[in-house]
């Protein structure tokens, strides 16, 4: 930061301010940042009245988040199926069933859905129905929709209302490929096939449905090309690039991402045209000073971080890329392609650790699927603009060019289908280690800015600190907590899923959840928190019984990760799920082995002694019946692990059991499990309960709820808390931390 603009620097100190309003840190620690910083070498060298201004909008930064926090009343209640009423607007009609709604009084967006098919965008309504938990965050389920009161400013809802026009006149013009083209176009993504939008993030080309800075990029590379064929000058052409990008974002109603792209991008070709040394640095910090200080809280959107790294890929890496294009091809391309390609592979290079962090994906053939998708997407780009102009004036010269634009489009979801076909297109990864790389990358940046360190060495550097991050990370999560257990009470819905690490590193698996329709076996819900764990390797895999809530994500795990051995009760269960998991078992060379009263697996300090089914079962036995119950001790400490058995099962075992510290409690809170008996027998601290959110079978059941509640259990829910870890020792003391909730518990 020592050669970049006062403004940038400001712009910095005072986003990072901002974000820690967001994730909610004291305010001292913005001065406590600035504090450590000026005491560092790099920082050693900075006049105090400097380091006085950058504190100031550290400080700054963190009152505007704080003021700008929506009302408490805004929040969704923690119980799902709660009934609400919402005033607000629709920011696109839900012709798929959902969309964006923007709630009154400051609340936000939140995605409705409704099947009323009289609901448009940017009208007044009111929605009854209730909250629902979703994946990343609640959604609410509208049952009425009506309409609501006007407000005073009906301006502001016009862009909303074109925009929504717009999409309309796809839908005329190219029938079922309108969503694709709205996505391409618009942005918009309602009506959007889920496995498209699969298919396009396995090729690593998903930024060209979702980020608009992108497409802000494309249109201003495809304008710059066209005016360089016209030749006209460099400056020239810079600003009516800029201009063609503003009027594209007016053109398609503003939306938010894509205002953002074109403000940052016009205010750096404005400085490039003011005569003098070429700023590009300067204008984008003034930017982000100038969009923060509107609205704070937009940096912790997707959208803001996709739009203004995009931007700042094609401020940086444009003109390189394109020089190195040139050069391979010996310069046989034509100009505007070169142009057109650097602007799509910069904006896709500079998003790529913001998708990481927030979609966990990363593409291995993202690089060469923009390439080829890029100048398609251009050409499709400009072509279905010209369909809207020609549709207002001429609507069969619209519907025919819409035609030929429709070649084009089938030649980017080719592209996206074909990359996306190959088994080693994308890779799950995890926020932990895209923070790894980097900082790696900020490292490799301090220790590049010694004056005897040349450039290529520098870019050496960052490659090799960012790579050795990303390598460090799994090792250290490997040791991390070694000596102790942790019990991982994995959050799939509804369905049983429990990760066991042992006191040396090593990992067991207890069933492995519903499965999921992505076909990416690494997709899995399991899958993905046991590499989030730096998980390399199970030890042995636990199948409880063969039912499908427990054995889903088996061949997952299978695919995904080497297994030592399969466990289950033996029981022959006529179910096509059970048989795919052991043919996956045996595709892998996986043993399969039987698990029955008596059985004991001892590893690394720890033993599992199996308890329940016994070791004949009677004819015709269902599969609950047959669930393995097990018992988990490490030292002092015992974990029951109970399966779906029943309570007869469960009283069979209750009289040979020691007080126990935690309970999996049976069947996802069942009032078929967890007998009375069993509770006054194990008298365990803990109870935790593995349950889907609202789900139709009413789990966990009250009964069983009091039950726990009278035995003295404190009761933990993956509904509410979300995937749960218990870390014990072996002297019985344990805590338990919660993904969705802060803090932790602390056990006796």
């Amino acid at each position: 930061m020592a050669h970049a603009p006062p403004v940038v620097r400001l712009a910095l100190a005072y986003a990072a301010g901002v974000a820690s309003g967001l994730v909610g840190a004291p305010w001292w620690i913005a001065p406590l940042a600035l504090a450590v910083f000026l005491v560092a070498p790099q920082g050693a060298s900075l006049r105090p009245a400097t380091g006085i201004v950058w504190m100031v909008a550290l400080v700054v930064g963190w009152v505007g988040a704080e003021l700008t926090a929506p009302p408490a009343a805004c929040a969704p209640p923690g119980a799902t199926g709660h009934q609400a009423t919402l005033e607000g607007r629709f920011l696109a009609s839900p012709r798929a069933g959902s969309a964006p709604f923007r709630r009154s009084e400051g609340c936000g967006d939140v995605t409705v859905v409704s099947a009323d098919p009289e609901v448009r965008a940017g009208r007044p309504v009111r929605v009854v129905g209730s909250w629902r938990e979703g994946r990343v965050r609640p959604w609410f389920h509208a049952t009425e929709v009506a309409p609501g009161a006007a407000g005073e400013r009906e301006w502001r809802w016009r862009s909303v209302l074109w925009r929504d026009a717009l999409v309309e006149r796809l839908g005329r013009l190219y029938g079922d490929r309108a969503p694709l083209v709205a996505a391409l176009t618009l942005a918009r993504r309602e009506g959007l096939d889920p496995e498209m939008s699969d298919r396009f993030a396995r090729a690593g080309i998903a930024h060209l449905l979702a980020i608009s800075g992108f497409h802000v990029g494309v249109l201003a590379g495809g304008a710059l090309a066209l005016l360089a064929l016209l030749g006209v000058g460099a400056r020239l052409r810079e600003l009516g690039a800029a201009g063609a990008a503003c009027a594209y974002v007016a053109f398609i109603g503003a939306p938010d991402a894509a205002a953002r792209a074109a403000i940052m991008l016009t205010l750096v070709v404005a400085s490039r045209a003011r005569g003098g040394p070429p700023a590009r640095w300067g204008p984008l910090g003034g930017a982000l000073l100038l969009l923060l200080a509107v609205d704070p809280r937009s940096l912790a959107g997707v959208g803001f971080q996709l739009s203004f790294a995009g931007v700042a890929g094609l401020v940086a890496w444009t003109g390189p890329c394109a020089g190195f294009l040139m050069r391979a091809s010996r310069r046989l391309l034509p100009r505007a392609a070169v142009d057109a390609v650097a602007a799509g592979v910069a904006a896709t290079v500079a998003t790529l650790p913001v998708v990481a962090w927030h979609f966990e994906r990363v593409s291995l053939v993202g690089i060469p699927a923009t390439l080829l998708a890029t100048p398609l997407v251009a050409l499709a780009l400009g072509g279905a603009l010209a369909t809207l102009l020609l549709d207002f004036a001429w609507p069969a010269s619209a519907a025919f060019l819409a035609g030929g634009v429709g070649v084009l489009l089938d030649g980017v979801e080719t592209t996206a289908t074909v990359a996306a076909s190959w088994p080693w297109a994308s890779v799950w990864t995890t926020p932990q280690s895209v923070g790894a790389g980097i900082a790696g990358v900020v490292l490799a940046a301090l220790v590049a800015r010694q004056p005897r360190v040349g450039a290529r060495a520098r870019r050496v550097l960052v490659a090799v600190y960012a790579a050795t991050g990303i390598l460090a990370w799994p090792l250290l999560l490997g040791w991390q907590g070694r000596g102790t257990l942790e019990v991982v009470v994995i959050d799939v819905g509804q369905g049983d899923a429990v990760a066991v690490r042992t006191p040396r590193g090593r990992w067991l698996l207890v069933d492995a959840g519903p499965p999921v329709r992505d076909l990416d076996p690494g997709a899995h819900p399991v899958v993905r928190a046991l590499r989030a764990r730096g998980v390399r390797r199970v030890e042995a895999l636990v199948l409880t019984h063969a039912d499908l809530d427990h054995i889903g994500g088996a061949t997952a795990v299978l695919r995904s990760l080497p297994v030592g051995a399969v466990y289950d009760p033996g029981l022959a269960a006529p179910k096509e799920d059970l048989v795919r998991v052991l043919a996956t078992a045996a595709e892998r060379g996986v043993p399969w082995r039987v698990a029955r009263a008596g059985e004991r697996l001892a590893i690394d300090g720890i033993t599992i002694d199996v308890l329940h089914p016994p070791a004949t079962l009677p004819a015709g036995v269902e599969t609950n019946a047959a669930s393995l119950v097990a018992l988990l001790s490490f030292g002092a400490f015992d974990l029951l692990l109970t399966g779906d058995a029943y309570t007869d099962a469960e009283r069979t075992i209750a009289s040979g059991l020691p007080d126990i510290e935690v309970l999996k409690v049976g069947h996802h809170g069942s009032d078929t499990s967890t007998d009375s008996l069993l509770l006054a027998s194990a008298r365990p601290e803990l109870a935790v309960v593995s349950v889907g959110r609202g789900n139709r079978y009413g789990h966990p059941s009250p009964v069983v709820l009091s039950r726990l509640e009278r035995s003295g259990a404190s009761v933990r829910r993956t509904d509410r808390d979300g995937t749960l870890t218990v870390l014990a020792r072996d002297d019985g003391r344990y805590e338990v931390r919660a993904e969705r909730a802060l803090g932790s518990d602390a056990g006796r």
